[in-house]
């Protein structure tokens, strides 16, 4: 509320400041609207013309929100495309008229009435091209422009784990200002420059630089003002210069002002945000003004012992951030944008990593509002191309970002490579040199660069877990050296992350240190009470997370850490469980938290925080052992409390100590609705509630009293849940006599992990049940009751090596003749010969269903009888009819 009063006091000031003045102020007004879009490599002819051709869009927009989904075909489309429409205005003489764009992705060419203006190189940044000379006096203007997200060997980002969304994906903006105006040259920025070369607990200097710019033939003389404006709208230090500015001339002023006494600090506690509003007035009236954010604030980082605020020691705790919606690619509004970041402040965090590449302006206020501290970067990911022009786009990124954030006060960081050398791997060994070399130069250059433009912040890079960055001794170049860590995830196990960052530590004592990424994928449908590496289950995420926190908190010389990510987002090559997305997020795409969201809201809020951290797995099931009504499954507890007592069905079932801001208690789930209550006590009472919908599974299927039903995931250490049909697909377990479970065989593993992440073609809901698989099993047996039974079985032929990403055939055409069995049941074959790749082909599934009577004193019985290779099955569904 208080940013929202202070805002209408601004645009009071906008429109009274100056004592009097008469105001004609540059003018800014949004143009996303009714837009007539073509996916067409040109587009010709006059508006009419177009209008039959093109389809009506709305601004922010991206052509491929739908073709990186699930839409049967790998890749999507990355070429031009073309916006168009009619701009209507009577031009004002002594007036200058820009397009403004605050990102198209990602080579942008400008028409205005049929004439080439300009093209801006980049997917990221804010851009803007003067269209003055090119507007008619009055009436229709055609606007065309042309967007292509192509790959191109010169513009990075080369190739990452992320979508390369194409369209006009931010706002697009008109504005007038007057032919006298603050710099609109300066790759987009103010054109004024805040920064605090004093601050102190209670009084600060300022020092404002201004780039002014006369676009007419004549001098002009003009008044700058300066205001200083605090949160309630009162001006707490004005500087005003009186200047002559020669024909055409660009100026660069600047003033360093006296002490400003009784200031508020900035911090993530107090984002206290004031504003510099900066005024060009001629003959008494302001003919161009801007404003920009101001906080007051110092920080330092130090090898040892962390970052340093305003004087005092702060862990910079928080997430990275992709800025894209499932079905709305990166087409986001402000609104989207300010709720992702309201979304990780209210975790608790400090500190944002903006990854990988500068985000909406939207963002860069909410952080300052907020109070997240901010590292940003530029597109540099995985590799670059050995190319000056490649290296020119670089540089340009880099300005770009650093001079159109740089007043913002939660900016403290700068990034430009991200695991540069990412690609090394599949490179020629020929060429490798020369890459490693070209890489560590333009390194150079950047810092060089990032340096000369902001000497008051940090530079950082963000390297992963390959020794070529100590070798090539890259790492000696960037004053913050940060890591992307995965160990327990891709490589590993937990533990070994702390004894990496401890080498590190004694090998470069004076080195500052940083987790620029950690994390694991996790699908909500999938639960295990002995989760594994790569395995995607909602635990399995969860041990990963709890075990790098608690590590990371145990090391003052680590500065912060950033998880990967705060939000699962697209990546359209990839598989894993959910395919299209990288599933590491804390809150899922639609942004509903995860389990382990609330994990570092107990470690990070300095609120009471008490949640059951089963959110993700209310609907259960389970199988009993031999003689017991309940199955006993963990309940875990996520809290700041020192202790929580636990309750289910009304009855205590303990009170226990917080360990690492967990508590866990095996709980006997019975049939049925299980209330479950989390209390804490004494002063920090607080109170959860989750209701747990369990299906128990008897061990003894004739004991039961209900129709049989079991759907098995086989070959699994999960259970997965179907959520549009309500089942569980449970674990798989061994047969035991009187009971049910598979007869010899092992689940399958690929590259040391369990099952299959390949995409299973032509599914959607059902993928990760086909990703694991028992094989070699001589038969599953099950001890059912006399009845009618419907059997389903599921198959798929796995693709034989791990892929994490997938670029043209996701199932290569195959012969066959690698795996060939017989499926009997009861004695009766119903399948013969069955060759599942030669048949269908690779990651294509099978799921056939039969029904059979059971007779007293028979049991189901599936065999599977190998004729060459091993057998396999996927899941089995086992359905009393009667």
């Amino acid at each position: 509320m208080r940013y929202i009063f202070f805002k209408i006091l601004l645009t009071l000031l906008v429109f009274t400041t100056g004592f009097g003045l008469k105001a004609q102020n540059r003018e800014k007004s949004s143009l996303n609207y009714h837009w007539y879009f073509a996916k067409t490599d040109s587009l010709k002819g006059e508006i009419e013309d177009i209008k039959n051709t093109a389809k009506i869009v709305n601004i922010p927009h991206t052509w491929n929100n739908k073709d990186v989904l699930d839409d049967g075909e790998r890749g999507y489309y990355r070429g031009p495309a073309w916006y168009a429409k009619s701009l209507f205005l009577n031009k004002e003489a002594g007036k200058k008229y820009y397009l403004h764009f605050e990102g198209a992705n990602q080579e942008t060419t400008l028409y205005v009435n049929g004439q080439r203006v300009g093209k801006h190189v980049g997917g990221y940044s804010t851009f803007q091209f003067d269209i003055t000379p090119f507007l008619k006096s009055t009436g229709e203007n055609l606007i065309k422009i042309k967007v292509d997200n192509a790959h191109h060997p010169d513009i990075p980002p080369l190739s990452a784990d992320f979508t390369f969304f194409g369209g006009i994906y931010r706002d697009l903006f008109i504005i007038k200002t007057s032919s006298v105006h603050f710099s609109m040259n300066d790759y987009a920025s103010s054109g004024v420059y805040v920064s605090t070369p004093t601050v102190k607990e209670d009084y600060a200097r300022v020092l404002v630089k201004s780039i002014l710019k006369n676009d007419t033939e004549n001098t002009q003389k003009i008044k700058l003002v300066h205001d200083i404006i605090d949160a309630n709208g009162n001006s707490i230090y004005q500087r005003k210069q009186n200047f002559s500015l020669k024909p055409l001339e660009e100026k660069t002023t600047s003033f360093d002002s006296e002490k400003i006494k009784n200031i508020q600090l900035w911090s993530p506690k107090n984002p206290y945000v004031y504003r510099v509003v900066s005024k060009v007035i001629q003959n008494d009236v302001i003919i161009d003004q801007v404003d920009n954010p101001l906080g007051f604030r110092w920080f330092r980082f130090d090898a040892n012992d962390g970052f340093f605020l305003n004087g005092q020691a702060l862990k910079l705790m928080g997430a990275n951030r992709h800025q894209d919606l499932w079905s709305k690619g990166n087409a986001l509004s402000d609104d989207l944008h300010r709720r992702d970041m309201q979304l990780l402040k209210d975790m608790g965090a400090n500190f944002i990593r903006l990854a990988h590449y500068p985000q909406d302006p939207a963002v860069l206020q909410a952080a300052d509002e907020l109070g997240l501290l901010v590292w940003e970067e530029t597109p540099l990911v995985n590799e670059v191309t050995l190319t000056k022009a490649h290296d020119e786009n670089s540089k340009l990124m880099v300005k770009e970002m650093v001079r159109q954030h740089f007043n913002h006060p939660s900016v403290i960081m700068w990034g430009y490579m991200n695991e540069i050398y990412w690609a090394h791997r599949f490179l020629d060994k020929e060429v490798v040199d020369a890459h490693t070399e070209a890489t560590v130069k333009l390194a150079q250059e950047l810092e060089n660069l990032v340096r000369q433009e902001d000497p008051t912040r940090y530079t950082a890079m963000a390297c992963h877990n390959y020794p070529l960055y100590e070798s090539s001794k890259i790492t000696e170049i960037p004053m913050i050296v940060s890591w992307n860590l995965y160990h327990g995830w891709y490589y590993d196990t937990f533990e070994d992350f702390g004894k990496f960052m401890d080498n590190q530590h004694e090998k470069y004592p004076d080195r500052i240190h940083f987790i620029s990424e950690y994390g694991a994928g996790s699908d909500v449908r999938l639960h295990s009470n002995n989760p594994e590496r790569f395995d995607f289950t909602v635990e399995g995420q969860k041990r990963f997370l709890e075990s790098f926190l608690k590590q990371l908190l145990e090391r003052p010389y680590i500065s912060g850490a950033s998880v990967w990510n705060l939000i699962d987002f697209n990546s359209e090559r990839r598989i894993d469980a959910i395919p299209h997305l990288n599933s590491k997020g804390l809150v899922e795409a639609d942004r509903t938290p995860k389990d382990s969201y609330f994990l570092f809201q107990a470690a990070l809020s300095d609120q009471p925080v008490l949640k059951i951290a089963e959110t993700n797995w209310k609907n259960r099931a389970g199988y009993a052992k031999k003689d017991e009504s309940f199955v006993k499954q963990p309940v875990q507890v996520y809290s700041n409390a020192k202790s929580v007592e636990l309750f289910q069905n009304g009855k205590s079932l303990g009170i226990k100590p917080t360990e690492n801001f967990s508590a866990t208690w095996q709980v006997p789930l019975t049939d049925g609705k299980n209330e479950i209550i989390a209390k804490t006590q004494n002063d920090d009472y607080a109170i959860d509630k989750l209701d747990i919908d369990f299906e128990f599974v008897p061990f003894d299927l004739k004991t039961s009293t209900q129709k049989v039903d079991i759907a098995l995931n086989t070959g699994s250490n999960y259970s997965f849940f179907d959520t549009h049909g309500q089942v569980t697909w449970l674990q798989d377990k061994a047969y035991s006599s009187g009971s049910w479970g598979y007869v010899d065989g092992k689940p399958l593993y690929v590259s040391k992990k369990i099952g299959t992440k390949e995409d299973i073609q032509t599914l959607t809901e059902f993928i990760p049940l086909y990703q694991t698989m028992q094989v070699g099993a001589k038969a599953y047996r099950f001890d059912v009751p006399a009845g009618k039974y419907e059997v389903e079985l599921l198959w798929v032929e796995p693709y034989p090596k791990s892929r994490r990403f997938i670029e043209g055939i996701e199932s290569p055409e195959h012969e066959g003749g690698l795996r060939v069995f017989d499926v009997v049941i009861n004695g009766k074959t119903i399948i013969e010969n069955l060759d599942l790749l030669k048949d269908y082909g690779y990651n294509y599934p099978f799921r056939k269903k039969w029904e059979i009577l059971v007779k007293d004193e028979q049991n189901i019985n599936i065999e599977f009888l190998s004729k060459k290779g091993k057998s396999l099955i996927s899941g089995i569904r086992i359905r009393q009819v009667w």
